[in-house]
């Protein structure tokens, strides 16, 4: 079992990175090692999945560690970015409410993925980068307000049939 160990190390690495993205965005700001971890995160994101998958390892264990460790690395990366004025404040609340619908929404032994809410999950992953690199705070407004839209319509999708 020492590849799921290391599946889970390379899941909890978006934690890590996480908090290598806010040191630099706000302690010592440089969009090249931003970019680099970016790319490092969702390529850890990709791999843990496929590894897990390839050694038949995947469980809604790891399946839910691999969603909070998302999680974080958004919530992180959009709080730096939210914290210099290129992100709006009130965007880190529809992330959030956004993860708790999602755990609500799904059934207790699975995750209920649908495919507006996937689109949401990689915009939500994206934003802080792509919001540094347009830099500018009207656009990226108008971003928030963009993908806030696509995530009320997946939570739509998403509630509807658990209310019906």
């Amino acid at each position: 079992m020492l590849q799921k160990v290391y599946i889970n190390i390379l899941t909890a690495l978006r934690i890590l990175l996480g908090v290598l993205f806010i040191h630099f965005t706000l302690i010592d700001y440089n969009i090249g090692y931003l970019l680099f971890i970016f790319i490092l995160t969702a390529l850890s994101d990709y791999f843990d999945g496929k590894l897990a998958k390839k050694y038949n390892l995947d469980t809604y264990d790891g399946a839910k560690f691999d969603v909070i460790c998302d999680f974080i690395f958004i919530v992180l990366s959009t709080f730096a970015v939210m914290l210099i004025n290129l992100i709006p404040f009130w965007f880190i609340f529809v992330i959030i409410l956004k993860m708790v619908e999602f755990f609500k929404t799904s059934p207790s032994d699975d995750f209920y993925y649908e495919r507006l809410g996937h689109i949401v999950a990689l915009m939500f992953y994206a934003y802080p980068i792509v919001a540094l690199l347009i830099h500018v705070g009207t656009v990226n407004t108008i971003l928030a307000i963009f993908i806030t839209i696509c995530a009320l319509l997946s939570s739509l999708s998403r509630i509807r049939p658990v209310i019906s």
